[in-house]
């Protein structure tokens, strides 16, 4: 003799709402994991723009990914290559933060920097996860040809 699983439709219909529940919820708590790292990556990223601000190479080069750190010889050579190559990060007037995205592990922000002769630009950072923290492993900026008020 076979026992049915569900013997009845209220059963069924309870079934079908608590998994529901249960999906709806695990999609919650995703969204509020997301959140938390992108808030997270944020921060880092203004840690670094303040550690730039302040000239301290120690404080801005420990928070680049490893591959960046190999690039580089020590935390100075990391300053020199920033303050030559990516001035308005190095050195910004104001910068704000018009994107962030999630995708495949990794956590992109776009920020709209203003250097201090006025000039607005685009930078994108990337950032992965090394051994459990946040690191930044590139950014690219483009000048937005336009001037800021």
């Amino acid at each position: 003799m076979s026992v049915p699983l569900i013997n009845n439709m209220s059963q069924y219909k309870f079934i079908i709402t608590l998994c529901t529940i249960l999906f709806v919820h695990s999609l919650s708590k995703a969204e509020n994991v997301i959140e938390q790292e992108l808030f997270e990556t944020e921060n880092i990223i203004k840690s670094q723009i303040q550690a730039f601000i302040d000239k301290d190479a120690e404080e801005a080069f420990s928070y680049a990914a490893p591959m960046i750190k190999l690039r580089f010889n020590n935390p100075d050579d990391f300053m020199r290559m920033v303050q030559n190559y990516y001035e308005p990060v190095y050195n910004p007037k104001q910068y704000y933060f018009i994107n962030s995205k999630y995708f495949e592990g990794s956590v992109y922000h776009q920020l709209q920097i203003v250097s201090q002769s006025n000039i607005s630009y685009l930078a994108t950072y990337s950032l992965i996860k090394d051994n459990n923290e946040w690191k930044i492993s590139g950014c690219a900026v483009y000048a937005m040809q336009q001037e800021s008020i």
